[in-house]
């Protein structure tokens, strides 16, 4: 694991960050585009399928590259151990505070007239199941394995602050979902990657947050009463 950056190792490992947030940009630039023109020619369910196709290469470039340039593992932290109650009460008290920071900036940005209903969230709602899966599966663990496990500790490598690092790869984590269309579909998340960036580098844990993902979007999926993103 790198600790102390050497000049190349710092070269290798900037160049990543930067070219995660490009392919970022270019997966959702994309995933926009090819749902806008095949819209009147496949159904929901196949646009939604292959944007997480999309999603699996973007990862699997991600991986590639630390395996390949960085030469060392896709999670620089050592998972910490934790007993079944340290999970569940983890769970519990991440959930609650997104819930929370999720209706403090509901109310916030009604005040200020920018909460609006995304267009693309009530049609995700009647996708078949098994795709609405696949889309939990993905965003769940790959959404964490990228902007937590991978993001994260590579930041804190360039930074003293414990947290820039946090900050920066939550604000990234949000822009992801700028393709939902509305404010409050990028700010949600934004919140999620802070809480759940916190109690990574605290705990370094990511199955934990693995488990908070796949909540919040089999929530949002299958009975959306909590936290929409």
């Amino acid at each position: 694991m790198i600790t102390i950056l050497k000049e190349k190792e710092h070269d290798t490992v900037l160049k990543g960050l930067i070219l995660t947030v490009i392919m970022m940009m270019g997966f959702t630039a994309i995933s926009k585009v090819f749902s806008i023109y095949t819209a009147s020619l496949l159904s929901i369910d196949t646009r939604f399928f292959v944007s997480r196709m999309f999603f699996w290469a973007y990862f699997a470039a991600i991986y590639l590259y630390v395996v390949i340039r960085e030469k060392q593992s896709l999670l620089l932290w050592p998972e910490n151990k934790y007993g079944t109650g340290f999970y569940i009460l983890s769970v519990i008290l991440i959930l609650l505070v997104v819930i929370i920071g999720a209706a403090v900036a509901a109310v916030v940005l009604k005040s200020m007239g920018l909460l609006k209903q995304s267009r693309a969230l009530p049609l995700m709602l009647h996708m078949n199941t098994p795709v609405k899966l696949l889309g939990i599966i993905t965003a769940g663990f790959l959404e964490e394995f990228i902007f937590r496990g991978y993001m994260m500790p590579r930041l804190q490598l360039f930074f003293k602050s414990h947290h820039l690092p946090i900050i920066i790869s939550s604000i990234v984590f949000g822009l992801l979902h700028v393709g939902y269309g509305t404010v409050v579909n990028v700010v949600v998340p934004v919140i999620i990657g802070l809480v759940f960036g916190y109690h990574y580098q605290q705990y370094r844990n990511i199955k934990i947050l693995i488990i908070c993902h796949l909540l919040i979007d089999l929530n949002a999926l299958f009975t959306p009463l909590l936290v929409k993103h």
